[in-house]
């Protein structure tokens, strides 16, 4: 009974660490934290899947498609900061903003 405790002890500190270095809240950019921001703060207006609809924001898809890479973020922080057109600023913070890239560029082209 003794070598098997010895044996369980070890798998289960293992299966313990891998399940906390995958859940949400960690360190660096989070596309799963980017869509739960995205849906809560910029969802009544844009559509979150699928197209959005006339005379309302541009679907993330179609956001992710125009601003790719450096230019996805530099845009997020600028909103973030100073709004855009009839929206106002965010004031996400940076780790949000990085979230919210992430997801964008986690999305399929159009």
């Amino acid at each position: 009974m003794r070598p098997t405790l010895l044996v369980l002890a070890p798998c289960a500190a293992l299966l313990l660490a891998a399940g906390c270095a995958s859940t949400p809240g960690g360190d660096g950019p989070s596309a799963a934290r980017g869509q739960l921001t995205a849906e809560a703060r910029c969802g009544t207006c844009h559509a979150i899947t699928g197209e959005a609809e006339p005379g309302k924001a541009p679907s993330f898809a179609n956001l992710a498609a125009r601003y790719r890479a450096h230019s996805l973020r530099a845009r997020l922080t600028e909103i973030d900061e100073t709004g855009h057109f009839n929206m106002p600023p965010l004031k996400m913070g940076d780790a949000d903003v990085e979230d919210i890239a992430a997801w964008l560029e986690s999305l399929p082209l159009p």
